[in-house]
């Protein structure tokens, strides 16, 4: 009898370990439909592979091998982007990708008026350039939106993009208290997930946008976790913006 129960309970031990094998990336996916942001499939699967032990290192293979897998318009120009560079830029992109003191440099603090459109580009070095831009809209009946977008180039390839946009109204020249903020990133770095945080919008005279993002290695070389905090706000005829270190 203590045999066949000792059978009866491994039996069933090993169903249900087969059943979370299976529900993990089911849970993993409908998690990112409680946040207010777009989120990537290699943001999806952060999940399931900080389970699974990290490859060493993103290579030229793997990475085409990747961006295939995507069904994202994103990632189908990335691909041929890609794959019409030489095989030594080839290389070099992909060491840019992983090397993760180049995301933890992506800052920048901006501020400008209302309506009036802000770019800057930044280098990082001869290949990578940060680019920071703000557009802005006000209505005449008061509406008011105001996007930040930040984004990680490497050759002229849009590799990661955060945007940050702040809705608010204005009106008999005050800023209404009904303010609202969306988040978005669209990422084709196959070395870090990259997934934004709670957004909030709160006004106090201004309105303001929060959110904190989290990207997340996926291979050893990046190196350490890296938060970053975006952040907009509007006033009657300005706007600020700004990406720091979390």
């Amino acid at each position: 009898m203590h045999s066949v129960t000792t059978r009866r309970l491994a039996t069933i031990a090993v169903a249900g370990a087969a059943t979370l094998s299976v529900l993990a990336p089911t849970a993993s996916a409908a998690d990112t439909g409680s946040h207010q942001g777009t989120w990537t499939a290699a943001s999806q699967t952060a999940a399931s592979r900080t389970v699974a032990k990290l490859p060493a290192k993103l290579t030229v293979k793997s990475y085409t091998a990747y961006l295939k897998a995507q069904k994202t318009p994103e990632a189908k120009r990335t691909l041929k982007s890609f794959t019409a560079l030489s095989a030594a830029k080839q290389t070099r992109f992909v060491g840019h990708l992983q090397n993760g003191k180049i995301y933890a440099s992506l800052f920048k603090q901006l501020k400008g008026s209302l309506n009036r459109p802000v770019k800057t580009v930044t280098p990082f070095n001869k290949d990578v350039k940060f680019v920071h831009e703000v557009s802005s809209t006000r209505n005449v009946k008061g509406a008011v939106s105001v996007s930040y977008t930040a984004t990680e180039t490497i050759y002229g390839i849009p590799v990661t993009s955060e945007k940050l946009t702040l809705h608010y109204v204005i009106v008999k020249g005050k800023v209404q208290r009904n303010a609202r903020a969306v988040a978005k990133v669209t990422n084709v770095n196959a070395a870090v997930a990259i997934k934004p945080g709670k957004v909030r919008a709160t006004v106090k005279g201004i309105a303001r946008a929060d959110v904190t993002w989290k990207a997340t290695p996926q291979v050893k070389a990046v190196g350490k976790p890296v938060l970053k905090d975006q952040s907009v706000t509007g006033h009657l005829n300005t706007w600020t913006a700004a990406i720091v270190h979390g």
